[in-house]
């Protein structure tokens, strides 16, 4: 009996022993080789990995208490390192099944980590590895006010939108500009990015199943604002969309994805025009308006009434399109339960304006065919006062074209009886008649291109002048400039006339005397006004700065018309610089004949009704010897006698 005792007794010592050897290791053991705070290691990709691990690293977090092995699972062996025959993985799904089966079965995370995404983050890369914190925790990872920054780890890295066809940008700073950031800053509950994506079954927007696809989105905000997504379910929007039709707007389409926007914003007294934007992406897109038989006269009807014109302008207090057919619960204007039917209208309109009359309420529509059908008298008063104001102006510039014409002629006729000076030989009166129509006709043509939905335009492109005429007789003005100018150089040189006209023409200190007595003469200070040489300081300004201006167009007017002669060594920026020097010097250009050669050959007083010189060639006597000095005269040869 003692023998088989004795016998059993070392049989358990023995299974002890055999227990003992295959047990898990203590965390003594883990951290004979973790503890040491320079242990190292390298990922499959080359990564340099830090395994040291203090002593006390599960303190204070969720896991408090827990061993080493309770988490890293696998076959552990102290003879072949690291941790052969197998390596130990995460045991998450001991403790949490259900957030690891979604996570496996249903998660673009996991089924990209399944697939070794290198950008698919496992348990650890959210919620942290070993000072994982309770989610009731401000210090969390996952806590409200750090998801963004957790998320953004991966989500504000261009190399995973690129990699993963991430067409949105910015997602991370986008929301930090949200309303619900803002709350969530304020200590209010509001969406964080598990909110609306979902944490352990997130899918991409493009899922049926995804909780921010087109339809999942409005449960997903309805969760906090239940009114508003019922409204919306039960409005024209929301039914169309629950029906399939992805062309109707959803939550986010009108208040922003990420960067979520309340439409009730103000700028000081204004309310923001974003509130009426939104409508218009849709309501005025003519092909999708087309596409349900509706049309953009709604908002084109709005943008031209005073509430439009108020929302545009600076008020902004006025009725935007959700204050009139109700943002969410938006019905057609039939409809009974529409704040814009017949019954309903008062109420809608009496919100701001108190009150109201049938005939008030009755006033305004935007439907252009129901505006021609019941205001047609509305429509005869319109087109009386267009045929009332073309006559009554028409006929006010006639006459003051009349009188203008008969002052010029009645000075040309003085020029003809008066002993005269030659101020412009034949030559070059054609010189700055060729000149003065292709500057016209290169603005118009230029300025076409830059505001092709301008009234004229359109008006010339009813009478056949079409893009592919406009730049042909834009390049072709162009070609007959510059040759007027090479005409003009050669004459400037080469003529012994031009060649006085050229060394007059330079500028001189004189010209700045002249300049500072004019003014002086002009502001009271002086009782005579200077008299000029053969051209006076404006005159020399002008052409300087026509030689300029020219050679400039000319020179950004060849790279634009020959953009594929800019030689391949030239930074590919100078294309761009070459059409932004060339529109505004052709701003400037246009202005500067607008507001000082006009003036200085029109509308100055001592040259009105217009200085003919420009069509004559000459200046009477007394206008010459008004102007210039003695010598400055005998150099304007040859003198003209009395007839």
């Amino acid at each position: 009996m003692k023998t088989r005792v004795a016998c059993l007794f070392a049989l358990f010592a023995f299974l002890a022993v055999l227990e003992s050897a295959h047990a898990a290791p203590a965390d003594k053991d883990c951290l004979a080789c973790h503890g040491e705070k320079d242990l190292e290691a390298a990922t499959e990709r080359g990564k340099k990995l830090k395994l040291h691990v203090p002593p006390d690293a599960l303190k204070g977090s969720a896991h408090e208490g827990m061993g080493c092995t309770d988490c890293h699972t696998g076959a552990v062996s102290f003879e072949n390192v690291p941790h052969a025959p197998a390596p130990l993985t995460l045991g998450c799904a001991t403790c949490h099944e259900k957030e690891q089966r979604l996570y496996t079965e249903t998660d673009a995370h996991g089924k990209g980590f399944k697939a070794k995404s290198p950008h698919a983050p496992y348990c650890n890369g959210c919620h942290g590895g070993h000072q994982i914190l309770p989610m009731s925790s401000p210090n969390s990872a996952m806590a409200p006010l750090n998801e963004p920054e957790t998320c953004g780890r991966c989500h504000s890295s261009e190399e995973l939108n690129k990699e993963e066809d991430i067409a949105k940008r910015n997602l991370i700073t986008r929301y930090k500009q949200s309303v619900h950031w803002q709350a969530l800053k304020e200590g209010k509950h509001a969406a964080t990015c598990t909110s609306c994506h979902s944490a352990h079954s997130i899918l991409r927007s493009d899922s049926p199943a995804s909780t921010t696809s087109r339809s999942g989105i409005i449960e997903v905000c309805q969760r906090c604002h239940l009114n508003e997504a019922k409204a919306f379910k039960a409005g024209g929007h929301g039914r169309t969309l629950l029906h399939g039709n992805h062309d109707v707007p959803t939550c986010v389409t009108c208040h922003g994805d990420h960067d979520m926007t309340s439409l009730r914003g103000r700028a000081g007294d204004a309310r923001t025009w974003a509130s009426t934007q939104v409508c218009i992406w849709c309501h005025g897109n003519e092909r999708m308006m087309k596409r349900y038989a509706l049309d953009t006269s709604p908002v084109d009807s709005y943008l031209k009434d005073f509430h439009g014109l108020t929302q545009r302008g600076t008020l902004g207090s006025s009725a935007t399109c959700a204050d009139c057919h109700d943002a969410h619960h938006s019905l057609p204007s039939s409809h009974p339960k529409s704040r814009m039917n017949i019954s309903n209208r008062g109420a809608a309109c009496g919100q701001c304006h108190g009150q109201v009359s049938p005939s008030f309420i009755m006033s305004f529509s935007h439907k252009v065919a129901a505006k021609a059908k019941e205001f047609w008298v509305q429509g005869v008063v319109r087109n009386a006062y267009i045929i009332i104001i073309v006559l009554t102006i028409g006929a006010m510039l006639l006459h003051n074209f009349v009188v203008w014409g008969w002052a010029v002629r009645r000075k040309l006729a003085a020029g003809r009886t008066a002993a005269t000076v030659r101020r412009m030989t034949p030559f070059e009166i054609g010189l700055h008649a060729v000149l003065f129509v292709t500057f016209s006709v290169l603005a118009v043509t230029g300025f076409m291109l830059k505001v092709p939905d301008a009234f004229w335009v359109r008006w010339l492109f009813s009478f056949g002048v079409t893009e592919a005429v406009r730049s042909l007789v834009h390049r072709a003005s162009a070609v007959v400039m510059t040759l007027d100018f090479a005409f003009l150089f050669l004459y400037l040189v080469n003529n012994p006339r031009g060649r006085g006209v050229l060394f007059e023409l330079l500028p001189s200190w004189r010209d700045l005397k002249e300049l500072l007595g004019t003014l002086r003469f002009y502001r009271g200070k002086s009782g005579d006004r200077p008299r000029y040489g053969v051209f006076n300081y404006a005159e020399k300004a002008e052409f300087w700065a026509l030689v300029w201006g020219t050679a400039i167009m000319a020179i950004t007017g060849f790279v634009l018309w020959f953009p594929k002669s800019v030689p391949s060594t030239w930074p590919g920026w100078i294309i761009e610089v070459a059409r932004t020097i060339h529109f505004y010097e052709a701003v400037l250009a246009v202005l500067s004949i607008l507001v000082w050669h006009l003036f200085m050959t029109i509308w100055h007083p001592d040259e009105y009704p217009m200085n003919t010189s420009w069509l004559t060639g000459k200046l009477t006597r007394e206008e010459a010897e008004h102007r210039f000095t003695p010598e400055a005269i005998n150099k304007m040869e040859p003198p003209q006698k009395q007839a």
